[in-house]
């Protein structure tokens, strides 16, 4: 497959030259698309290893191996929230893809089983090794949840607790393709 470089031209509904129709530029004007008419919007990598995300003619996204940074705002995300009314629950994958989940423990102290390693690993999904992600866990309940691990997944905390009224941010961290480690922060 032939590639491009900075020689070649690419031009997709319209021309380098004009300003009111979208352009593909891989030329010299720094390879760049161009996603609106007033090409005031744009995706480029303006320098080796680097791509920037241009709206309304201001960098809001840049991109290099070291991460994402976003120039302004914040992320936001949708959530939604699983409610488990039992007094011990098991937290699958899909609640912690959910984001938020609230937990009534009444009577006597509740226990929080996570799914297993791999069942986390291959739906929440955890793809490579040291990726993570964060959900949220609300103990609505009388009494303190005891969180324990699925097969594969190792509580890191010492204590494994939420106390009543409580809430807490789970970060899940794949490990291996077997193993996830779950950090409880209150």
């Amino acid at each position: 497959m032939p590639r491009l470089n900075a020689k070649d031209r690419m031009v997709f509904l319209g021309t380098p030259t004009t300003t009111t129709n979208p352009v593909i530029d891989m030329g010299a004007n720094g390879n760049r698309i161009d996603l609106d008419t007033d090409n005031d919007t744009s995706i480029r990598a303006s320098a080796d290893d680097t791509v920037k995300v241009e709206v309304g003619g201001t960098d809001t996204v840049t991109i290099t191996a070291n991460g994402l940074d976003l120039a302004q705002g914040r992320f936001s995300e949708v959530l939604t929230v699983v409610d488990d009314d039992s007094q011990n629950m098991t937290l699958a994958a899909a609640d912690i893809v959910a984001g938020i989940n609230v937990h009534t423990t009444a009577t006597s102290g509740g226990t929080v089983t996570t799914d297993t390693a791999t069942n986390l690993v291959a739906n929440v999904p955890l793809g490579t090794n040291n990726q993570a992600v964060k959900s949220y866990y609300v103990n609505d309940g009388d009494q303190t949840a005891t969180f324990a691990g699925g097969t594969g997944v190792t509580v890191a905390d010492t204590g494994n607790t939420v106390a009543t009224n409580a809430a807490a941010t789970l970060l899940w961290r794949r490990v291996s393709a077997t193993a996830v480690t779950l950090y409880i922060f209150q």
